[in-house]
């Protein structure tokens, strides 16, 4: 949920409640100690991310993968969507995970869920025999 929006510039910034410590700024975990700030918001209970954004495939916005910090979202929960088309990854299918270790980030999408390309992703492959086959 989006506290507030600001805009600087071109690009637009969104503070929203930090997932990793569900906007209590302490350690989820109780690791260190119940006392100890959130290594992601520092304490304060909400992170600045880029608008628009998504859920993380990763880590399904929980900013964290059992008792780590997500490493596709960096423990924020969120991911900003970029301004062209999208396709689901095929490594992944759109988990985010790396399908040989589900507790490790899909290296074709980098935990998103999703490829960024002007063309669909087998449009790209197609071009790239092309040209290997010219040279």
């Amino acid at each position: 949920m989006a506290l507030q929006t600001q805009i600087s510039g071109e690009s637009r910034v969104a503070e929203i409640s930090c997932a990793f410590c569900q906007g209590l700024g302490t350690d989820p975990f109780g690791i260190m100690s119940s006392l100890s700030t959130c290594c992601i918001c520092g304490g304060r209970g909400v992170v600045r991310v880029r608008a628009p954004h998504t859920d993380c495939a990763h880590c399904g916005g929980s900013g964290a993968i059992k008792t780590l910090t997500c490493t596709a979202c960096g423990g924020k929960g969120k991911i900003p969507l970029p301004p062209g088309p999208t396709f689901v990854c095929r490594e992944c299918m759109g988990t985010g995970d790396d399908l040989s270790a589900p507790s490790m980030a899909c290296l074709k999408c980098r935990g998103r869920g999703w490829v960024f390309s002007g063309f669909p992703e087998s449009s790209v492959n197609a071009m790239n025999r092309r040209r290997a086959t010219r040279l």
